[in-house]
């Protein structure tokens, strides 16, 4: 090897660290002999090799309004809320993959019987709200609960229709009674974001939820988050702790 070839080997490697500009390292590899065309696809192949973590995702959504909430039983839900804040702040017993199949989320198993009119969740060990609080099976029988009480207009309560009883069996399991079988029962608990009880009914407010981020608007938990907001990586839950290392985050 050459020490134009060493050195262009060297450069690659900086440049999918981002310490060497794309100018630099098409000059050096010119040097080495490459053509233009190699040398510039060689470097963003280089670039490309290396993921960053970090970094700052803007998502322009529509539909957001003054008027939205992070009440997950409001009627107000939009793809702004849907998306922004239910889909990064927190999380379902269920989830939906790239392939649109029902994967486990903060349940790590689901199993039905009785002809799927009776399903049982295994919770997740060691999973955490933001405010470092353990998820237990009581959260999730609190969160189904609270688009079912008297006088609720949450939008998921016709979501929920099916589900005669739920009930926590242990800290870690809940079991769904439904009116019928359901196959597709898991599905919809990943509509259903998770959010822990409190005395009379669940705490939503942003220092809560288990999701991948938090929210980091100015305005209290209680107001509308505004038609813009900001959320960081949530410390408890992005794999640097062993309770909640199930799933790496931005």
């Amino acid at each position: 090897m050459t020490e134009f070839e060493t050195k262009l080997k060297l450069a690659a490697k900086l440049a999918a660290k981002g310490r060497v500009s794309r100018r630099d390292f098409v000059q050096l590899a010119l040097a080495a002999g490459l053509a233009a065309t190699a040398a510039n696809a060689m470097f963003v192949q280089a670039v490309h090799a290396e993921p960053k973590k970090g970094g700052t995702l803007k998502i322009g959504i529509g539909d957001a309004a003054a008027t939205d909430t992070l009440e997950p039983g409001s009627t107000n839900v939009n793809p702004f809320i849907a998306t922004a804040l239910f889909g990064t702040l927190s999380n379902g017993l269920t989830e939906i993959d790239s392939k649109g199949n029902v994967v486990p989320d903060l349940a790590e198993s689901f199993e039905p019987s009785d002809g799927a009119k009776k399903w049982v969740f295994k919770l997740r060990k060691g999973a955490t709200f933001h405010n470092g609080k353990t998820v237990t099976a009581d959260d999730v029988v609190a969160s189904v609960r609270h688009h079912s009480i008297e006088g609720t207009k949450s939008v998921m309560k016709s979501l929920l229709a099916s589900v005669k009883n739920v009930v926590a069996d242990g800290a870690e399991t809940v079991v769904f009674e439904l009116d019928g079988g359901n196959a597709d029962f898991p599905y919809i608990m990943s509509d259903i974001p998770v959010m822990p009880a409190k005395e009379g009914g669940v705490d939503w407010s942003r220092a809560s939820a288990p999701g991948p981020t938090c929210s980091r608007n100015s305005s209290p938990a209680s107001s509308p988050p505004s038609t813009r907001t900001r959320a960081t990586s949530n410390p408890t839950r992005a794999g640097s702790t062993v309770s909640n290392a199930w799933r790496s985050t931005m």
